[in-house]
This record gives structure tokens, sequence and C-alpha cells, in this order.
């Protein structure tokens, strides 16, 4: 690793400068209330130091210094997040943090854009889905039910109602021309025309709906259950397939981003699965040594599937259509959460209650490990930006957390 210095300051000053500059700097324009009328600095997202360990090991790495913007409600400081999400672009962030209001901001200086909340839900937000227009996001509540908002002008633009209880995963499909919504208290599945609100099916499931996941050109809806992933047929509105395992027990999967293959994975009996995304037919099993399990991932391009070795604390990358094993990833405790970025450059791994690292995803080489202080929390989720540069992280508690990836390269 190469140590940059510019006149006197080194590469993490020079960089720090560059980020407390920008937000110290950020101002409303003319033009941003002509775009954004409620736009506001209140809530807006505030940089905070913390710490990243860069070296061409994690044995070698070396602490520096790294800013990175954290996002709460201040209306509500101590609240946890319950759902975020990005716009398609990844121009905009939106979350909701215990509370039955959702916030907007722009991304790109932090500024709070929009608070949608007039004429909302009157209980607690708990999903969140962008439609693929970028101006309209859905939000499902424990009021029962799902509301799309014009984001822009902050109103509600169509009332979803039907469920018998809290709307837990809200879903646009990928045309824009239908939202999927479930609810565990009725177990029901149901699709919505998006531009009218009206209800198009109702689907029962026998167990909770943990995820939805509409196919790249939304003519199927995967239904993530306990131990099953059920297919739904979009033009027909029929449960075609489902994929589970021969031992039924906790079941993690991922759809490819081509939407031709599901991977899945179980602790128990520690197999991982290679499924038709069409037919639901197991196309095969990645055998190893030891018991493999979740969480499971296809990288971006399809060629390889990430897999958890928990006996092992490794990250294993195996050939998509072979099952030959590729690479492996050393943790300290079993993994919990993997992320790819959306150019399959980087691979986001993250331990039992460890620090985030990151890796270079081809080559296995380690890049940065990321010291946010409270790192004991649960991680929820993790997202890379469209444009792979930044990464959101979202906890059991506390605010989200935004990190420069592309600030930290410069740094190595």
């Amino acid at each position: 690793m190469t140590s940059y210095i510019v006149g006197l300051l080194s590469m993490e000053d020079v960089i720090s400068h560059e980020q407390d500059r920008v937000f110290s700097c950020r101002s409303i324009t003319a033009r941003d209330w002509a775009e954004w009328p409620h736009i506001a600095s209140d809530s807006a997202g505030r940089p905070e130091n913390g710490r990243v360990f860069i070296g061409p090991t994690k044995s070698e790495a070396r602490a520096l210094k790294s800013k990175h913007i954290t996002f709460a409600d201040s209306q509500r400081p101590s609240s946890s997040c319950k759902c975020a999400t990005f716009s398609h672009n990844g121009k905009i962030l939106a979350a909701s943090f215990d509370s039955n209001n959702v916030l907007v901001w722009r991304v790109s200086d932090g500024l709070l854009v929009q608070r949608l909340h007039h004429r909302g839900h009157a209980e607690q937000v708990y999903c969140l889905s962008f439609s693929p227009t970028e101006y309209s996001i859905v939000s499902g509540s424990e009021d029962a039910t799902a509301i799309i908002w014009d984001v822009r002008s902050g109103h509600v633009l169509l009332r979803l109602e039907g469920h018998g209880g809290t709307v837990r995963r809200v879903e646009y499909a990928p045309h824009g021309r239908l939202i999927a919504t479930s609810c565990s208290d009725d177990r029901s599945l149901k699709i919505w025309d998006a531009s009218t609100g009206q209800l198009r099916h109702s689907f029962s499931a026998d167990q909770r709906i943990f995820k939805l996941v509409f196919s790249p050109d939304s003519s199927r809806l995967y239904a993530e259950l306990r131990s099953s992933c059920l297919i739904y047929d979009m033009d027909t509105y029929t449960h075609t397939a489902t994929i589970e395992h021969e031992v039924e027990s906790m079941l993690n999967w991922s759809l490819s981003r081509q939407g031709d293959r599901i991977v899945t994975g179980s602790r128990e009996p520690g197999q991982v699965k290679i499924w038709d995304a069409v037919t639901g037919k197991e196309l095969l099993a990645i055998g190893h040594p030891v018991k493999l399990s979740y969480p499971v991932a296809f990288s971006p391009d399809g060629t390889e599937v990430l897999a958890a070795c928990d006996a092992d604390k490794t990250a294993l990358t195996y050939d998509s259509q072979t099952g030959q094993l590729r690479r492996v990833f050393e943790l300290s405790e079993e993994p919990t959460h993997v992320t790819y970025s959306p150019n399959g450059g980087y691979l986001a791994l993250r331990a039992n209650r460890r620090p985030l690292q990151v890796y270079a995803a081809k080559s296995g080489t380690f890049l940065a490990e990321f010291e946010w202080g409270e790192d004991d929390r649960m991680l929820e989720e993790t997202h890379f930006l469209p444009d792979c540069q930044a990464l959101l992280t979202r906890f059991s508690r506390g605010p989200l957390v935004l990190c420069n990836i592309h600030d930290v390269m410069r740094m190595r």
C-alpha cells in the first residue's frame, strides 16, 4: 500500500477536508426550491468520524481516519431505522424511523428533500419501494395499508387497502405497472395495478412471507417463506413452482441478476443448490467437505455463487455452472451478510457482530475494514449505490450509515 502525501497533508486528510467542504458549504438554491418545494436542512445527513483499516492483508492493515455520513430523523433522534431504500438511479434515499413518516434525502449533499406524512399512514411504516420512474414510492404500514406517494409534492396518490394486518413487504415490478404487497397477519400476498390501485389478484400463503422479488422482466414474482421459495406467474396469476430442500429448515435464497437461476442455502442439512428460476427444477447441488449454509448470493454476472461455511468461519465462491470452488474468504466469525457491488468489483462481508469488510470480488484481495463504533449492533442490510461508489448499512439500532468506497480506494 502506498501512502500519498499532497503538500504536507496525507491523502486521508485531503479526503477529510474535501468532505468537510462539501457539507459545510451546502446551501439551498432557487433551483432546489423549484424541484423540491419542501427541501430543508433539518434532518440532513451528518458527516461523522470513523476509522478504516486498509492494507494488503487483514493482518497488515493500518488504521486511517475516515468520514461517513449518518442519516436519522431529527424529530426522533434515538429511533431505529425500520426500512430504507434507494431510487433506481441512486440519487435519492428514503427511510422510516419507528414512525409513520417517510424521510427522503438527496444523496449528493445529504439534504432532506421531503418528509412524507400528510394524510398518510396512521401507524408505523415497515417497508418501502421506489418505482422505476423515481418520482413515486410505495410504503407499507402497521395500519394495514400501502400508500403510493408522489415524492416531489409529498401528496398521496393511491391508498392500497385490503390486508388484514401489518403490510410488511412492498415491491414495485421493474416495469412499474404492478406492486406486490404481503401481510404476515393474514398470510396474504396481493398484486395491485400501480396506476389505478386496483387489486389484480390475491394469493394465500401458509407461512409468513419474508421477502418479495420480481424477475427482471416482471413476468414472475418470488416469495420467500421460512423454508421455501414460491414462484408466481404474473401473466396468469398462478403459483407455478415451489423451491425447497429435502429437509425442512430455514432457507435463504438469491435470484441471479439475469433472472434465470436461483441459489438456495440451508443450515440443515447444510446444502447449497442452484435452480431454474422459471420451472423451479434443481440444476446443481454444490458439494463441500463441511456443511454449507447461508447467506448465499450470485455474483452480478451470474458466473459465481457465494455461500457461507459456519464451521470454518469462511465465505466461499463457486463456479455457478460446474460447482467448482474458486475462492475462500476467511473471517473471524460466521458470515451473516454478503453484498456484491452492481458491477461485481467489490464484495462486502460481515461476520457476526464484527466490522464490515470489503474485498475485491474477483481476486479475493482484502481492501478495507470499517469501524463506526458500536459494531456489536446487529446488521440488518447493506446496499451498494448503483454507481458502486458508496455503501449503505442499516443496523438494528441507530442511524443509517453511508460510507464512500471510492474515497477509501484513493487512500490505498
